[in-house]
């Protein structure tokens, strides 16, 4: 239950800091930074995704964020979304946020927008990605573990929370 409050908070500080500044007013923090993960090739826009069910998108998140171990929350029939987090020693850098939306690109999930970044004195480093695959999408995002949740995380300091949702209206 931990684990699942963790995503719930990191996601909601990914959500509050995405489209904010920095504290300082410099405009530059606001502006997303572009790294090599942040342009998908023209050959992954323009290809059909592949069909994809639940268990091949996780692991391709597993894939993704090895060596670190994907919890993902069960599935609740009715639901089209699934929360999950993966540990890290480290709050995550820039250069192994992008490592991982590299490793999804890769195994056919394009760029749905650019990776941000951010970087203050409010809530530290956190990245965010959102990837698109047919009717899958994955929001994924790092930041450090929030205080309030330092105890059951320890000695991990950071955290990547992901969400996959898609279009489940038929069910």
């Amino acid at each position: 239950m931990r684990r699942l409050g963790l995503t719930a908070a990191v996601v909601t500080i990914l959500a509050v800091t995405s489209c904010s500044g920095s504290q300082d007013g410099d405009d530059a923090a606001a502006q997303p930074a572009k790294s090599e993960a942040a342009s998908a090739s023209p050959a992954a826009r323009q290809s059909k995704p592949p069909e994809r069910n639940l268990q091949q998108v996780e692991r391709d998140l597993q894939f993704a964020v090895a060596p670190g171990t994907l919890r993902m929350q069960p599935h609740r029939s009715g639901f089209c979304i699934v929360h999950g987090t993966v540990a890290t020693r480290n709050v995550l850098s820039k250069a192994e946020f992008d490592a991982i939306v590299t490793r999804m690109q890769d195994r056919g999930w394009p760029l749905h927008g650019r990776v941000k970044h951010s970087d203050d004195a409010t809530y530290g480093k956190m990245s965010l990605a959102f990837l698109k695959s047919g009717e899958w999408k994955i929001t994924m995002g790092s930041a450090a573990v929030p205080s309030e949740l330092k105890e059951a995380y320890a000695p991990n300091e950071g955290a990547i929370t992901l969400s996959i949702s898609w279009n489940c209206n038929d069910d």
